[in-house]
């Protein structure tokens, strides 16, 4: 099933309950709370209540964004990452892998262990963890990101995916078929290279993209993600949008 939400960091000048109520507004059912503004890593108290706001607005918390890069953060600061998400109801912690591209080979190995000890922390709470697909990171290329699940080699690891705005149709493509196995959940916008558009004007690749998704036997969220000009009216254009996209 495909199913849709915002990512929270979108917009980081809006509260929890701004962001509550224009999710439901635009129609989507779910929300990715972003560690860096509107949950904060440790402040548990506030976690809890933003799920609870969350349940109250009859919409899920589909995962807890957070900025720990595998292999460069403190090793350590994950269990508040974890304890955090669990305050919040989340059911996927995302992390990055990283922060440096594909290309820096002399610290995949700190990356991959970092990442399997967040997966094993993440089992034993009772949640998924999922990487970020993401430039500057070892997922900065498909074949890199499956490269590393399977140095990872652990059952409890996910992988996200978004467009490469840099690359072309076919690449992205290749990359969403190559890791659709491992995919947890997806970023939407629409990008070329540095500049955005109405999700509507990137119609035709988003169909080929979702009729790639129908074909996975698991469950995605559909996540809405900086729209072209940061506006709450572009986002609910983008929304109905997306919306339609998965009607049709």
């Amino acid at each position: 099933m495909l199913r849709t939400g915002v990512v929270s960091v979108t917009f980081r000048p809006l509260s929890p309950d701004q962001i509550l109520s224009l999710t439901s507004q635009a129609g989507l059912d779910g929300v990715e709370w972003g560690s860096d503004v509107h949950v904060p890593v440790g402040d548990f108290d506030h976690a809890v209540r933003v799920g609870q706001m969350t349940c109250a607005a009859h919409l899920r918390t589909v995962s807890y964004g957070s900025y720990f890069k595998a292999g460069y953060s403190d090793p350590g600061s994950f269990a508040d990452v974890i304890t955090t998400a669990k305050a919040l109801g989340a059911p996927n912690i995302r992390i990055w892998a990283g922060e440096r591209g594909s290309e820096a080979e002399e610290n995949r190995t700190a990356v991959a262990d970092s990442i399997r000890a967040c997966a094993n922390a993440c089992a034993d709470a009772g949640m998924t963890v999922s990487l970020e697909f993401h430039p500057g990171t070892l997922t900065d290329h498909y074949e890199s990101a499956r490269r590393l699940v399977d140095e990872v080699a652990h059952d409890n690891l996910r992988l996200y995916w978004q467009p490469n705005q840099f690359k072309d149709e076919a690449y992205n493509l290749a990359a969403l078929r190559a890791v659709l196995p491992y995919l947890s959940h997806v970023h939407v916008f629409a990008w070329e290279g540095a500049e955005k558009f109405p999700l509507a004007q990137h119609e035709r690749i988003w169909r080929k993209y979702i009729d790639i998704l129908r074909g996975s036997p698991n469950d995605h969220a559909m996540l809405m993600e900086f729209v072209c000009d940061g506006s709450q009216r572009q986002f609910r254009e983008d929304a109905a949008a997306l919306l339609r996209f998965l009607e049709e």
